[in-house]
C-alpha cells in the first residue's frame, strides 16, 4: 500500500473505528479523529468514543481535547488536523484519518479555503432561540432573504450550518468551499452496508448506550452546569436526554427522536460521500470482517463491488 495518508469514512455505526485499530496493528501509524462529537471530554458513551484502553494503546489526535463548553471552528480543526498529519509523517508514520463528519472530513481532504471568523455567541443564542420557537425553516428563510448566496450553499435543515451562514453574512463573508492550491494524496476507504442492516445495527447500538449509563453521563454534565445550548450537545442524543431530564420529555419519545436523528445523519453522510464516487474504495462491512478489509487495503486490492 502506497499513499500519503489513509482516510476511513462512512456512515455512523459502520465500523470505522474498528477498522482503524485493525490497520494500526499492521501499519506504523497514528489516528487523526475527524468526528466532531469525539472532540469533547466527558461525552463518551453517546458518541461511541474508543475506550481508554484503545486510546492509550494506539495514538490518537484531536480526541478528548475540548471541554463541553468550548467553541471550535471548522477553520481551527482544518489547521490543527493538518499540523497533526504533518507531524505524523515527520515520524515516518502513516496518518489514518477517521470520521463520519462529512463537512469536516471533506474540508480537510479537499483543502477548502475556510473562513476563520470567530463565533458570535450573542447572535448564536438569539438564532438558537428562534429555531427552538419557530423551527429551523424560519431562520433559513431569514438567511435566504438577507444573505441569499450563503443560503444556496448550506443544508437548510442543519441548524448549526444555517446559524453559521448567517454569522458569516453579517461579517460580509460568504460560505466558501473554494479549494486552496496545496493538496495531499489520500487513499479513501469507505465502509457501507444495506440501509436496513445499518439501521438495525444503529438501534442495537443505541440500546447498548442506554444500558451503559448514558443517562447518568448526561446527568453528570448537567450537574456541572453544561446545557443543551452548547455545541457539544448537538451530538445526537445529548440534546434529547437533556430534555428528558430537564424538560420532562418522555423517555420513549427521546429514544425515538435519537433513532430518527441518527437515520437523518446517515442520509446526510451518504450525501457527502457518494457510493458511486470513483475515488472512494467501498467495502460492505456487514459482509466482511475488519480483518478481511484490512488485509485487502494492505494488499491494495479493491474491486469496488462492496
Amino acid at each position: 500500500m502506497v499513499t500519503d495518508s489513509l482516510v476511513i469514512l462512512g456512515p455512523t455505526a459502520s465500523g470505522k473505528t474498528d477498522l482503524s485499530i485493525e490497520l494500526s496493528k499492521s501499519i506504523d501509524s497514528e489516528i487523526v479523529n475527524c468526528d466532531t462529537s469525539l472532540f469533547y471530554r466527558e461525552l463518551s458513551i453517546g458518541t461511541g468514543k474508543p475506550s481508554d484502553n484503545i486510546l492509550n494503546k494506539y495514538k490518537h489526535h484531536l480526541i478528548n481535547f475540548l471541554n463541553p463548553d468550548q467553541e471550535y471552528s471548522l477553520a481551527e480543526f482544518q489547521n490543527e488536523a493538518n499540523v497533526s498529519i504533518e507531524n505524523i509523517k515527520l515520524k515516518k508514520k502513516l496518518p489514518i484519518l477517521v470520521g463520519g463528519s462529512g463537512q469536516y472530513l471533506k474540508a480537510l481532504i479537499e483543502n477548502w479555503d475556510v473562513s476563520d471568523i470567530k463565533p458570535n455567541k450573542k447572535l448564536r443564542k438569539e438564532l438558537g432561540k428562534d429555531i427552538e420557537k419557530n423551527g429551523v425553516d424560519f431562520v433559513y428563510r431569514k438567511l435566504k432573504k438577507d444573505f441569499p448566496e450563503n443560503a444556496k450553499i448550506i443544508d437548510p435543515k442543519n441548524p448549526r450550518r444555517v446559524i453559521r451562514a448567517y454569522e458569516l453574512g453579517l461579517e460580509g463573508k460568504k460560505v466558501s468551499r473554494g479549494v486552496k492550491e496545496e493538496s495531499k494524496s489520500f487513499l479513501k476507504i469507505g465502509l457501507t452496508m444495506p440501509r436496513e442492516t445499518l439501521y438495525k445495527r444503529i438501534d442495537e447500538r443505541i440500546k447498548k448506550m442506554f444500558q451503559s449509563n448514558w443517562i447518568k453521563e448526561v446527568e453528570d454534565l448537567i450537574s456541572k452546569g453544561f446545557n443543551k445550548d452548547l455545541n457539544s450537545f448537538s451530538s445526537i442524543g445529548y440534546y434529547e436526554i437533556y430534555d428528558h431530564l430537564v424538560n420532562n420529555l418522555d423517555l420513549d419519545e427521546a429514544v425515538n427522536l435519537i433513532k430518527k436523528r441518527t437515520r437523518n445523519l446517515v442520509r446526510h453522510q451518504y450525501n457527502w460521500f457518494k457510493l458511486n464516487d470513483p475515488d472512494i474504495k467501498w467495502f460492505d462491512s456487514s459482509k466482511h470482517t475488519v480483518k478481511y478489509i484490512s488485509e485487502k487495503i494492505l494488499e491494495g486490492k479493491f474491486d469496488n463491488k462492496f
